[in-house]
């Protein structure tokens, strides 16, 4: 901040600033170039209504929920590691020492959705994720929204996901005809169809920023994994479940979801 303020008098935008009114100013704008993330750009040349379709749904949810309608996020989360530490955590006066060596004791990989509009989540733990299983949770999340009068899928691109086996599952819930599914372009543009009772919404390609369930896994890692201590698969399994379990019962809320599309613009109101 003292580097602006002095290029500020510089440059001759203003005769005096003091570092904290930069900060202050840039604090109140929506665009904040003192502050930055890595991204991944995304050259769908879809980007544009792949994304309002899926800000849309995340922006009614609430509305849709009150009204049978189910918005759900899902992805995996792949590799989630089973490590054991050689050496059991010290808790310190100020800290807990976590022993740096572990014993590695193989991978889990949960498939999971969450629920837009309430926070609540549903996992499905697996050594991998072929066809097969992302098929099997489709078939598991339509039949707990048996009684949902239409369910939206928001997912990504992953081959597996919009695989014939999952296409098989999803023509048998809406009772329909799935029609000719030997190409990509195909499976997708039946699972897309917004005429059936459950449909998929794919995220446009590199922006996964748009899958809600990525900011439930950043809390799955932080709470229950990276500090974890797990002696086997079946330890970490039981873990995973429990904190899935934790997270329904005491943390599952709707997050404050403000992206509209739009380009964002000064946070200040006009005078």
């Amino acid at each position: 901040m003292t580097d602006l303020a002095r290029t500020a008098v510089e440059k001759g935008i203003v005769e005096t600033i003091s570092s904290a009114t930069i900060w202050r100013l840039l604090d109140q704008a929506a665009i904040k170039p003192h502050r930055w993330h890595y991204w991944l750009n995304s050259h769908d040349p879809d980007f544009d209504a792949k994304m309002r379709d899926i800000v849309s749904l995340y922006l009614r949810a609430l509305e849709m929920y009150r009204r049978d309608e189910i918005v759900l996020s899902v992805d995996e989360k792949t590799s989630i590691q089973a490590l054991q530490r050689k050496h059991p955590t010290i808790q310190a006066d100020a800290a807990a020492l976590i022993e740096h060596e572990y014993i590695r004791h193989g991978t889990r990989c949960l498939t999971a959705g969450f629920e837009v509009a309430t926070g609540a989540v549903m996992g499905m733990l697996t050594p991998n994720r072929p066809a097969e299983v992302f098929a099997e949770f489709i078939q598991w999340v339509c039949d707990y929204y048996d009684e949902a009068r239409r369910l939206h899928i928001v997912l990504d691109n992953l081959n597996t996901h919009y695989h014939a086996l999952t296409c098989h599952v999803v023509a048998a819930v809406c009772h329909c005809d799935p029609g000719p599914l030997e190409t990509g372009c195909q499976r997708k543009a039946f699972l897309t169809a917004p005429s059936k009772r459950v449909v998929f919404h794919f995220t446009p390609s590199h922006a996964s920023w748009l899958n809600q369930i990525e900011i439930w896994f950043s809390t799955l890692s932080r709470e229950a994994v990276r500090r974890g201590d797990f002696g086997s698969v079946e330890d970490l399994e039981e873990k995973l479940i429990a904190f899935i379990e934790y997270h329904n019962a005491h943390l599952a809320r709707p997050y404050a979801w403000t992206y509209t599309g739009k380009p964002l613009a000064t946070s200040r109101k006009a005078a």
